[in-house]
Order: structure tokens, then C-alpha cells, then sequence
């Protein structure tokens, strides 16, 4: 892949959204060409039509081209749905003699280890995170290399994703003349575009709010412990207006940016035109009504966001607080009707920052995450961790992103 400039897609249930970038020569990156079209080939995460899929991402990755001067032949991609699943994984190796230093190998091998995880034949590893290590039973360690010590463990982030989805993917990529550099975790990705450096090294939660469903991640100590997916999402609201107010879907999505996720707000006789299916004028309807649609949905929304939370076991202590994301975090009184499900946690709205107006936008945190990831990736620290040299099986950590220094 080439580090100057890369190409990132991340493809949703209504969008693809299409990024490429250049290191700013300043530690940081810049944008040189983004763009977002309309997408209807993805169904909760999953390539549901091949042509539709295949026309989105052909159409965001052009308009790139065009913005940045550039071809793109392989993109960073994020994957995420419910096909996607997370699991922690725990490896240990002897260290011979004992008195000698913890290597670059050693690391490996023991990851390699951690990795020996079987798997249903209808799934495959697309990344492996270490995201803690053991010598002779101390543990937080994140930089092992150079210690010493007779016993070297690791916690694990191991993701894994349906080989069907995955093919899926690489076949509609393989239609537009492209190909996949890179798979990527979405609620990694999501984490990475909005969360600052040190609301990653404490204990945060990132929720990112598609169309079809919500990606959830909890990081810890510079590493993603958690990432989990609830099937509802904006879309759903929008479906909920179009049945009980019937309406067209193109008419509930209109509605829906008229109203709020949390009706106390709204002053009562506050009206809005409402098209309905069958008639040819609009009625009026009170606001608050619209509201109250929409509150018990986003509701119903945070408490499951809230649940998984809790799965997770880190719900107590997020003192880096919740940053909401993707493009249902702008719906009006998202963020309040969150917090009051959320309890004593500060949650906030998360836009990438620090990239430029163009992508300055909840609806690209998981593009702009793909992009950071991709260009921060160090060629010493990302080191081939089996024979084939497949991307997938690579090692690397976030630590370096957040230090500048390779664990």
C-alpha cells in the first residue's frame, strides 16, 4: 500500500463515503479528496446487492479521483454489522534464559498464540490487537520489548467477520477494478475518528449511529476492548414515522430532521405539513406528536446502547465519557435523551477533528478513523506475525498512534 497517499471507504446502509489522504508532514494527515453518494446495495452492514454495492463504491471512489488527481486501486475498508464479533483472546510464552531481554519475536510468538483460536468454518480473523501484556504475573504493560522477565503474556483484541460478508465485499470492490488493501473493525475505526488521544488512554465508549444499526466500542488504556452491534438505527426512525403517520420513506426521512429526541422540549402547538400516502394535500400535524415518534424509538435506542455497555463491564468507570457519532447523532436531542439513559456519564457528539471542513462530520468518524489508522501505522511495528505476509495476519498495536513510539 502506498503511505503517501491512501484511500479509505466505509460503506453503509444509505452511504459510501470515500476518503483519501496524505501525511501533513506535521504528525498529523490531510484530506486531499472526500466524498459521500447514496448507497442501497447494504442491508445492517451486510452487501446485500452486489451491483448496488458496487455502483456506490465506483461512484465515491471517483469522485475522489477526481477531487485529488489520483487513481485509487485498493482502499482501507471498514467492516462492521452483526456479522462482525470481538472476542478477548489470552496467549503466554517461556522466556529462555531467563535472563535475557524481551524481543520483537517473542511478541510475536506469543500474540501468534493468543491467536490460536478456533474458529466456525464460516468465519476468519481480520485483525489482532494485543492490547495488554504479562511478565511473571505484572500486568498493564503495554511495551514489552527490552524487559525482563521468564513467563511473557498477552490480552488479546481478536475480530473476526463471516468469510461470505467478507468475499461479498471483495467481490464488489473486484467489480469497480479495485481491490482491498486492508479490513478494519468499524467501531475501531469510529473510535479512532472521534475520540481524543486521552479519552482513549482512559476508559470511553464510542457509539456511532448508522442507518441500519449502531456500532459500539470500549477502549481502555490506549486499546479497544469491546465493540458490539444493536440492529436499530436512524433508519428506524424513519420507518416508524412513515407507519404511523403514513407517509412515503422519502417523506418520514424529511419529517424526521423536523423533529427532536426529546418531546418535552418542543412547544405544544408548534405544527408541521405532513404528506401522507393517498392524498393530495398536506395535513398539519402538531410537532410534539412527531417527537413523541421519535423519542420512544431513540429511547429504546439508548437503552440497548446501555446494556451493552454494561455487557462490556466497563460501564462504571468511563471517565472519558460517551462520544456519539455518525450521521443519527444529528438528529436534534440525540445527544440529551442519551445522557439521560447514560446516567452520571458526559456524553457528547463526536466529529473528527483536526482534518478540515470536509470532513468535519459525524456521518465520516469511521472514514476519517480509517484514514488515521491507515497513515499511522508504523512499518516497524506492523510486522509480518506468520509466513503468507497476508495483511490479516499482521501484528501491530494503537499504542504507537497515541505515543509515537512502537510497542
Amino acid at each position: 500500500m502506498n503511505k503517501e497517499f491512501v484511500s479509505v471507504l466505509d460503506l453503509g446502509t444509505h452511504k459510501a463515503a470515500c476518503l483519501m489522504a496524505t501525511p501533513d508532514g506535521a504528525g498529523g494527515i490531510r484530506i486531499v479528496g472526500a466524498a459521500e453518494v447514496e448507497c442501497r446495495g447494504v442491508r445492517k452492514g451486510a452487501i446485500a446487492d452486489l451491483e448496488e454495492s458496487a455502483r456506490a463504491i465506483d461512484g465515491a471512489c471517483r469522485r475522489v479521483q477526481q477531487e485529488a488527481g489520483r487513481d485509487i486501486d485498493a482502499v482501507v475498508v471498514g467492516i462492521g454489522g452483526r456479522h462482525l464479533e470481538a472476542v478477548e483472546a489470552r496467549g503466554y510464552v517461556p522466556i529462555y534464559p531467563r535472563t535475557r531481554s524481551i524481543t520483537r519475536d517473542d511478541v510475536l510468538q506469543v500474540v501468534n498464540h493468543s491467536r490460536q483460536v478456533v474458529l466456525p468454518p464460516d468465519r476468519e480473523q481480520i485483525m489482532a490487537l494485543p492490547r495488554e501484556f504479562k511478565i511473571d504475573g505484572q500486568s498493564g504493560i503495554q511495551k514489552s520489548v527490552g524487559m525482563v522477565g521468564s513467563r511473557l503474556e498477552v490480552s488479546t483484541f481478536l475480530a473476526t467477520a463471516e468469510t461470505a460478508q467478507i468475499q461479498n465485499l471483495e467481490r464488489a470492490l473486484a467489480m469497480t477494478g479495485r481491490k482491498a488493501a486492508m479490513l478494519v473493525p468499524q467501531p475501531l475505526a469510529s473510535g479512532l475518528g472521534v475520540l481524543r488521544p486521552e479519552e482513549i488512554e482512559l476508559s470511553s465508549a464510542v457509539v456511532d449511529i448508522g442507518a441500519g444499526g449502531t456500532q459500539i466500542a470500549v477502549f481502555v488504556n490506549g486499546s479497544i476492548v469491546y465493540a458490539a452491534y444493536v440492529p436499530v438505527g436512524s433508519g428506524h426512525v424513519s420507518s416508524d414515522i412513515s407507519k404511523l403517520l403514513k407517509t412515503s420513506p422519502e417523506e418520514a426521512e424529511r419529517l424526521k430532521h423536523l423533529g427532536a429526541a426529546v418531546a418535552e422540549d418542543v412547544r405544544g402547538g408548534d405544527m408541521v405539513e405532513v404528506m401522507q400516502i393517498g392524498q393530495i394535500q398536506a395535513r398539519p400535524l402538531d410537532r410534539r406528536v412527531l417527537c413523541e415518534i421519535i423519542e420512544s424509538r431513540m429511547k429504546e435506542l439508548a437503552t440497548m446502547v446501555r446494556q451493552q455497555l454494561e455487557r462490556s463491564g466497563h460501564f462504571a468507570t468511563l471517565p472519558g465519557g460517551i462520544a456519539m457519532t455518525g450521521g443519527g447523532s444529528l438528529l436534534e436531542g440525540a445527544v440529551k435523551q442519551f445522557e439521560t439513559v447514560m446516567g452520571h456519564h458526559r456524553v457528547r457528539l463526536g466529529v473528527p477533528e483536526g482534518l478540515g471542513k470536509q470532513v468535519h462530520s459525524p456521518s465520516l468518524a469511521a472514514a476519517a478513523g480509517l484514514a488515521r489508522f491507515a497513515l499511522d501505522e508504523d512499518d516497524d511495528e506492523l510486522t509480518t506475525a506468520s509466513a503468507n505476509g497476508k495483511w490479516s495476519h499482521k501484528v501491530r498495536t494503537l499504542w504507537s498512534m497515541l505515543s509515537g513510539k512502537a510497542g
